[in-house]
């Protein structure tokens, strides 16, 4: 009886042989059938005839196959399984015809013989005894054995029946005619019998894989069989059940006609699995049989699939009780899911290719009931726009599907989907909940979790509290709104109605605001049937003029309701909002944080590989080169924004802790211009903000100078740096044994200094190696405590300009890494060795600022407690507005490495917080004007630098340019 051999990667159709033995019985296995076809059509059958099945694991069966002539096997490969006596076994290579795979119970991928190779059936393992040869092991015939149709290139070749007994010396000489009958290239209609003279030719009997249907849903199966020298007559069915019987019978019409059964399994049968078992009949009343099973499958509500979200769970890391139970694998199991179809999806990927999807949930009054469980889900097509089987997913459409369950970097999902029935067409009966989560964030996400790939109402008149973030490389766009009932809605100060990522005293919520809600963009992709397709413009402050409505998908960390369409209305500019007040210079000093976003010049540097578009390339970077400017008018567009808002927002202040500017240096200041040649390091001033100086000047705004360490660049080669007044500030000399820049710095840190720390120099860069025991769970940035080194100034100050007195200030420029969700341990071990810097300066006026990547209210005050130091005075220090940081890396990994990566930002408030400072300390009397520095010069090391492409910075940005890249891979069914 022929049985099912899952072997290797194969499934194979039951099919059922009994064979009437009228022979002496060979007492081995032997090759009972070669083909050698056109293309991958190729197979070996194995017969075996000895009375008894043959379990070809325990017997360590191998086929070894012996190209051109070799005397060593090119491929060996172990065969597994039982054959049943009089059965045959075949081997065939896994892109071979249907014809061949039907019958085949083991594939290989790998090349196989050709008409000049050997091929030797072995028992007992690599050093096992020879069972059967097929052609000459050690000789090569050229072309082939034989000739015409008995020759072993383009032939079929079948065993005649008067042999029994392989051919067991693998290297005696080997004429095809002796043993073997010849048919034509591509004849397969004997594979899977062989018959031995004398014999009655078994029933082949074809059953096919299991039967799957759902509750409450009938599926027939055909059932074929014949016996190529005998009629069959009658093909009988035993499956325990009468809800599973032969609902149509056609016997075969001729000797080796085929006989045909129809099986109906009812839609009453309860789910479960049921065993089927077909019996034939020939004309001898010689039977045969195979089997099969009916699974009747349970349908569930997209409720069971997604499963609880209990209060004492994280609702973002909360999976499926059906997918696997970590990773982003998929379930083995297909399971029956009943929805509504509520939503196509478009997204884009990082290579600009479609990305299909949609949005199934169950109709209102069929969901499981559960309030803890989520009744959608979201559906998964990846490149295609049908489903397994060819079904168009249609809004409206109740459909029972089959797929497998996911966890996608926590996004429940359904992959691998067909369609088992259409229900019914033109369904609205969904339930469409309003996006209002609790304002703690543990509780508001566990709302979102319970509603992920429901339809989510984003309520008309709800307020914009960051604007449209974009990110090219996936066209995506994001929009950060509150509910339009919110309290943040009510506060008094117009310019005090947002929220930000972080918690912060203002919002009054402990751990978070878990009440900003986000608009995604696959709904108007799709709307649009345009992948590039974005949000509208919306800035914070602006309203939601109209309900915006769509399924509640979590990718990135983030529940974002990815709505079909959004309308807003403008509201107050937040380039509008209260600026700086000018300092009172001849007794106040003023210090400003600006993060001059990726200031990235137009020039080449020859010195860098991937300094512009075009270059070789720098290795970890992506892409290669630098991100310049479109062009020389796009850079210098750039400078005068910064320009402007540095002397009209900020009131030029005395001194500027710099962030996100180019560590370029093949310029420098001649004649109140920048001159640049082919010297590196060519005045140790960086060049963009040596020409940000000059354009302020050059604007109406004083003189400034430029400094910094070049050591502090990060690998895509942005640096801190600092920005100060010549008329009234000046670097201090830096001397071998200063404390903190000296040769060797006191900075009492718990991890070894990097060897740049031992730099006598002013500016200077402070880093240590990232200790072993930091909580790097949410990522981290390379194996230092800082990708960008913080730089530590000391400045000596003039109480007012032209005065005589001065007093010392150091000054600590930051740039954390970013964003709130992630790099979290790193981030407050750059908070400590800030900490251990600052204590390491003692009792001096200390100013430690920059961009630490968190996000304060616009209406916080920039407060010092009263203290003998300078300290904050007025209300010039109230608008501390901040960038908002997102990083966005790919679906499918999130990478956490030193190299250039891509952290792009858009702002709808000036990126700058000015602090005025009183003088209040004792002067010192020391004469006007900069004294000689003694800092010693440094060897920069080779850098690269990093652009955004998109518009310059500016107040307010209402347009599509402000586009930024944001990496993603595609992802497959």
């Amino acid at each position: 009886m022929r049985r099912l051999c899952a072997l290797l990667a194969i499934t194979v159709a039951s099919v059922g042989l009994v064979p009437a033995v009228a022979y002496a019985a060979p007492t081995d296995l032997f090759i009972s059938e070669y083909i050698e076809g056109s293309s991958n059509n190729k197979a070996i059958e194995i017969y075996n005839g000895t009375g008894a099945p043959v379990d070809l694991t325990a017997g360590a069966y191998q086929l070894q196959v012996y190209f051109n002539g070799a005397t060593t096997a090119g491929l060996t490969v172990a065969l597994g399984g039982t054959v049943a006596d009089g059965d045959v076994f075949v081997f065939a290579h896994s892109s071979a015809s249907a014809a061949i795979l039907a019958q085949a119970d083991q594939t290989t991928g790998a090349g196989l013989f050709n008409g000049d190779d050997a091929i030797v059936l072995t028992k007992g393992g690599p050093a096992g005894t020879v069972v059967d040869a097929f052609g000459q092991v050690g000789t090569d015939p050229g072309t082939e054995w034989g000739t015409g149709l008995t020759s072993t290139a383009d032939n079929t070749l079948r065993r005649l029946p008067t042999l029994s007994a392989g051919d067991t010396v693998a290297d005696d000489a080997f004429d095809p005619a002796a043993q073997w009958a010849g048919f034509a290239t591509d004849t397969f209609d004997g594979l899977g019998a062989h018959t031995l003279d004398g014999g009655d030719a078994p029933a082949a009997l074809a059953c096919g894989g299991t039967l799957t249907t759902s509750d409450g849903v009938a599926a027939t199966r055909t059932v074929t069989a014949t016996d190529t020298d005998d009629t069959i007559v009658d093909l009988a069915v035993t499956a325990g059940t009468p809800l599973i019987s032969r609902t149509a019978f056609t016997p075969a019409a001729t000797v080796g006609g085929t006989a045909t059964a129809e099986i109906t399994a009812s839609a009453g049968l309860s789910p479960g699995s049921y065993p089927v078992t077909v019996t034939s009949t020939d004309t001898d009343g010689t039977t045969a049989t195979c089997g099969f099973t009916v699974q009747v499958t349970t349908v569930l509500t997209v409720g069971e699939v997604q499963g609880q979200t209990t209060d004492a769970e994280a609702g973002k890391t909360d999976r499926s009780p059906l997918a696997p139970a970590s990773g982003n694998g998929t379930s083995s199991t297909l399971y029956d899911v009943r929805g509504v179809i509520t939503q196509r999806t478009l997204a884009r990927t990082s290579a600009g290719a479609n990305q299909y999807g949609f949005f199934l949930q169950s109709r209102a009054g069929a969901s499981d009931g559960d309030p803890l469980t989520s009744d959608g889900i979201f559906v998964f097509m990846g490149a295609f726009t049908s489903l397994i089987g060819g079904y168009v997913p249609t809004v409206g459409d109740e459909v029972v599907l089959r797929a497998r369950v996911s966890e996608f970097f926590n996004l429940t999902q359904l992959s691998s989907a067909s369609l088992v029935r259409l229900v019914e067409s033109g369904v609205s009966e969904v339930d469409v909940t309003d996006a209002t989560p609790p304002t703690v964030l543990a509780d508001a996400d566990r709302f979102w979790e319970r509603h992920e790939g429901t339809q989510i109402k984003v309520r008309s008149g709800s307020g914009v509290v960051a604007g449209r973030d974009n990110f090219a490389s996936t066209a995506d766009s994001e929009i950060w709104l509150v509910d339009k009932d919110s309290a943040v809605l009510d506060r008094a100060n117009p310019y005090g109605r947002r929220v930000f990522r972080d918690a912060h005293p203002s919002d009054q919520v402990a751990d978070g605001n878990g009440e900003r809600i986000m608009l995604g963009s696959m709904g108007v992709k799709w709307a649009a049937q345009d992948n590039t397709t974005l949000l509208p413009p919306a800035h914070t402050f602006d309203t939601l003029t109209a309900d915006a409505v769509g399924g509640l998908y979590f990718s990135f960390e983030k529940y974002g309701v990815q709505a079909s369409s959004a309308s807003f209305a403008d509201g107050l500019s937040p380039a509008s909002g209260p600026s700086p007040a000018p300092a009172k210079r001849d007794r106040e000093f003023a210090v400003a944080t600006y993060n001059v976003e990726n200031l990235y010049d137009y020039r080449d540097d020859p010195f860098d590989g991937c300094d512009f578009a075009g270059n070789s390339g720098c290795t970890g970077v992506s892409p290669p080169f630098d991100y310049v400017p479109a062009s020389d008018a796009e850079y210098q567009e750039q400078l005068g924004n910064l320009a402007d808002q540095i002397i009209n927002d900020l009131h030029a202040p005395d001194l500027i802790l710099v962030q996100e500017a180019e560590d370029q240096d093949i310029c420098t200041v001649s004649g109140g211009a920048l001159v640049c040649g082919a010297v590196d390091n060519a005045d140790g001033a960086p060049d963009t903000l040596q020409e940000l100086a000059l354009r302020i000047g050059s604007s109406g705004g004083p003189a400034y100078a430029a400094a910094y360490d070049r050591d502090g660049a990060d690998d895509r080669g942005i640096t801190a740096a600092f920005l100060y007044r010549t008329d009234r500030v000046w670097l201090a000399p830096a001397t071998a044994g200063d404390p903190v820049l000296g040769s060797a710095p006191t900075v009492s840190y718990r991890a070894p200094g990097l060897a740049y720390n031992a730099d006598v120099q002013n500016p200077k860069s402070l880093n240590a190696d990232l200790p072993a025991d930091v909580d790097t769970s949410t990522g981290v940035d390379g194996s230092d405590v800082y990708t960008r080194a913080p730089q530590v100034g000391k400045f000596t100050v003039a109480a007012a300009p032209g005065s005589a007195d001065t007093f010392t200030v150091w000054a600590i420029s930051n740039h954390y890494s970013s964003t709130p969700d992630a790099r979290v341990g790193q981030r407050r071990e750059q908070a400590a060795y800030g900490a251990a810097i600052v204590a390491a300066l003692g009792s001096a006026r200390i100013v430690y600022g920059g961009d630490l990547n968190v996000f304060p209210a616009p209406t916080t005050r920039c407060s010092r407690p009263p203290t003998s130091s300078p300290r904050c005075t007025t209300p010039a220090c109230k608008t501390c507005g901040r960038t908002w940081r997102r990083t966005s890396p790919s679906r499918r990994t999130r990478t956490s490495s030193r190299a250039r990566r891509r952290r792009w930002t858009t702002s709808s408030s000036a990126r700058c917080c000015t602090t005025t400072w009183s003088r209040s300390a004792p002067r010192t009397s020391t004469p006007t004007g900069p004294p000689t520095s003694t800092a010693t010069g440094r060897a920069a090391p080779a850098t690269t630098t990093r652009r955004s492409p998109g518009s310059a910075p500016a107040r307010r940005c209402r347009s599509r340019t402000c586009r930024w890249p944001r990496a993603t891979a595609a992802r497959r069914p």
